[in-house]
C-alpha cells in the first residue's frame, strides 16, 4: 500500500513539475532533477480494490443492500400488525385488502416487484432512483405498520 501511495504522489508530482534537488553534493546547485516514476513503476500501478469500502463497484452501497431487507421486513411488520388488529375487533380500511389471501398476497408480491425493479435499476445505472423507490415502500410499510400498532393500543381488547 505504501509502495502504491508512493508511486500515485510521485506520479502526480511528475505531472505537475515539480522537481526535486539531487542529494548528492554537486558543482551546480541550481541543477535538480525532475522526478518522474520508473516504467516498471507504471506498469505496476494498480488501484487499491473496493474491498471494504462503502460503495461497491457496482452502485449498490451497503444501506441499499439493507434497504433490500428493510423492505421485506417493514411489509412483515405491517401485515402482522394488520392481522393483530383484526384478531383485536379492528377492521381493514382498505376495501381492496378485505380478504386475507389478497392482503398477505399483496405484502409478498409489493416488495418483490420494487426488489426486482430497483436492481433493474442499477443495472440501467440509476442509483439514486432504485435506492428512493426501495425507501419510498419501507417507509410506507412501517408508516402503516406503526399506524396499526398505535390503533391496537388504543382498542378495547388491548391489555
Amino acid at each position: 500500500m505504501a509502495r502504491t501511495l508512493c508511486v500515485a504522489l510521485c506520479s502526480i508530482l511528475a505531472l505537475t513539475g515539480v522537481t526535486l534537488a539531487d542529494d548528492t553534493e554537486n558543482d551546480n546547485p541550481q541543477q535538480t532533477r525532475p522526478l518522474e516514476p520508473t516504467e516498471s513503476d507504471l506498469e505496476s500501478f494498480r488501484l487499491p480494490s473496493p474491498e471494504g469500502d462503502f460503495i461497491i463497484d457496482d452502485g449498490r452501497s451497503a444501506f441499499f443492500r439493507a434497504s433490500g431487507v428493510g423492505m421485506f421486513a417493514a411489509s412483515g411488520a405491517d401485515i402482522a400488525t394488520t392481522e393483530w388488529g383484526l384478531s383485536q375487533g379492528l377492521h381493514e380500511a382498505n376495501p381492496a385488502a378485505s380478504q386475507r389471501g389478497l392482503r398477505v398476497a399483496t405484502h409478498v408480491v409489493g416488495p418483490a416487484v420494487v426488489y426486482w425493479a430497483s436492481e433493474r435499476l442499477i443495472r440501467d445505472g440509476k442509483p439514486k432512483l432504485a435506492l428512493g423507490l426501495r425507501v419510498a415502500l419501507m417507509v410506507a410499510y412501517s408508516y402503516a405498520a406503526i399506524h396499526n400498532a398505535r390503533l391496537i393500543q388504543g382498542s378495547p381488547g388491548f391489555p
